[in-house]
């Protein structure tokens, strides 16, 4: 396991499944106000965030238009892997 190490690549790393869909932080890390950034899967200088908000705190930035105007649609594993899937 490897964290926070802004040298390792986490999407460039391959233990023989291919590359990652995605990177998260672990469940045991995870509170209400954490943000985790990692490098974009693209690789083209976008970043990943990972932000962890008790539900009522969610719901409300769900609703934030400025926020949701500046913000990615989550990534669909189906377009990842050519197949319909979930969402990340």
């Amino acid at each position: 396991m490897m964290g926070s190490s802004p040298r390792f690549d986490v999407y460039g790393c391959n233990f023989g499944w291919g590359k990652a869909l995605a990177v998260r932080s672990g469940s045991s890390n995870k509170f209400d106000g954490k943000l985790m950034a990692f490098p974009g899967w693209n690789g083209d200088g976008s970043i990943d965030l990972e932000v962890c908000l008790l539900p009522e705190y969610m719901a409300v930035l769900e609703k934030d238009e400025e926020f949701l105007a500046v913000v990615s649609a989550p990534i669909e594993f189906g377009v990842l892997l050519g197949t319909s899937g979930k969402k990340v």
